[in-house]
C-alpha cells in the first residue's frame, strides 16, 4: 500500500520540482532558506513563495529578475544597481524622495538583491506578541512606535544572523513591481492611483475572515465573527492577516490597516511613512504607492512597520 502511494506521489513531486527549477532558470532568482528548521508554506514562486522559520514568523519571497540588470557588472557596482533597479521600478519611484542617508544598508541590500534575485519580506505588518516582534497572523499590529524604535524592533525578529532592517523606499516600490507583474487580480491602476478594493481604508467594505478587530484605536478589540463584514465609513484597526480579500500573492495589509515606516526620507530630510491605514479615508488619495512625510518621532495607532531580511 506504501508503495502505491509513493509511485502515486512521484509524478507530482517531478512537476513541482521542474516547475521551480523552470521559474529559477527564467528568473535567476535563488532564495536562501535561511533557517535549517524553517518549512515552506507556499512552494509556487509565482503565486509568492513563503516560508516560515522556527520562531513562526513568516516570509514571502520578493523575486528581482536578473534580467533587469542592464548595465551592473558585478555584485559590488552599486550605482549601475541601483539605476538598474530604479528603471525598472520608474513607475513607482519619486525623485523627490531618497534613500542616501542609508548608504551603507542600501549597498548591502543591493548586493544582495544583485546576487540572488530578490529578498524576504515579512508576510504580514509586524505584530507585538507580548513585546516580541513577531511576523505571523492574528497578532495585534505593533504600532505606536516612531522610526527609530521600529529600526530597534526591526533588527530583533527571530534572532537571525541575516540582516533584518525597515524596508529602503527601492525595496516597497520592488514589491509593488513583483505585485504588479505576477498577480492575476491586483493590477497596477490599483497599487499606484486606488487601493480601496485591496485595502483597509475607512471607506472601505470588505469580508473579515478571521482575527479580532478595534473599533476605538486600539484600546479594546472584538473577535471577528465567521465572515463577517467591516463596514463602510467606520474606522477598524484589524490584526494581522484578518481579510483574505487584502492579500496579494501571500502577503497581507500591503494595502492599508496601517501605514508603515521606511527608510526614505523628503528633499527636505523628512522622514517617509507609506501607504494607507484604517485611519485614512480613501485608497484613491492613499495607494499603496502613496509617501507622506512625517517628523521621525512621531508615533499612531495607525502607524507600523514590515521587515526585509537579506543575506
Amino acid at each position: 500500500m506504501k508503495k502505491k502511494i509513493w509511485l502515486l506521489l512521484i509524478p507530482i513531486l517531478l512537476i513541482l520540482i521542474f516547475s521551480i527549477i523552470y521559474f529559477v532558470k527564467n528568473n535567476n532568482t535563488n532564495p536562501y532558506f535561511f533557517d535549517k528548521k524553517g518549512i515552506i508554506l507556499e512552494k509556487d514562486p509565482t503565486k509568492g513563495l513563503t516560508y516560515q522559520d522556527h520562531f513562526n514568523n513568516e516570509w514571502v519571497w520578493i523575486v528581482v529578475p536578473k534580467k533587469i540588470f542592464k548595465t551592473a557588472k558585478n555584485k559590488n557596482d552599486y550605482s549601475h544597481i541601483y539605476n538598474d533597479i530604479l528603471n525598472y521600478i520608474s513607475d513607482y519611484h519619486n525623485d523627490n524622495y531618497n534613500d542616501d542617508k542609508y548608504l551603507d544598508l542600501r549597498n548591502k541590500t543591493l548586493e544582495s538583491i544583485y546576487t540572488y534575485g530578490g529578498f524576504w519580506l515579512s508576510r504580514y505588518e509586524i505584530g507585538n506578541d507580548n513585546g516580541k516582534v513577531v511576523s505571523q497572523k492574528n497578532k495585534y499590529v505593533y504600532n505606536k512606535v516612531t522610526l527609530n524604535e521600529a529600526l530597534d524592533l526591526a533588527k530583533n525578529i527571530s534572532n537571525q544572523a541575516y540582516n533584518t532592517n525597515l524596508l529602503l523606499g527601492f525595496q516597497w516600490d520592488l514589491v509593488c513591481k513583483f505585485i504588479e507583474e505576477n498577480s492575476t487580480n491586483i493590477t497596477k491602476d490599483m497599487l499606484i492611483n486606488n487601493s480601496s478594493s485591496w485595502g483597509n481604508y475607512y471607506s472601505s467594505e470588505f469580508i473579515l475572515n478571521e482575527g479580532q478587530y478595534s473599533l476605538d484605536y486600539g484600546t479594546n478589540y472584538q473577535d471577528i465573527k465567521e465572515n463577517e463584514t467591516k463596514k463602510a465609513y467606520q474606522n477598524y484597526l484589524l490584526t494581522t492577516g484578518a481579510s483574505e480579500q487584502n492579500k496579494a500573492l501571500n502577503i497581507y495589509d500591503f494595502a492599508g490597516n496601517v501605514s508603515e515606516w521606511t527608510l526614505e526620507v523628503n528633499k527636505d530630510g523628512t522622514s517617509v511613512i507609506r501607504d494607507g491605514s484604517f485611519y485614512f479615508n480613501y485608497g484613491g488619495n492613499d495607494p499603496v504607492v502613496g509617501r507622506y512625510t512625517i517628523d521621525e518621532n512621531s508615533k499612531d495607532s495607525s502607524y507600523g512597520f514590515r521587515i526585509s531580511l537579506i543575506k
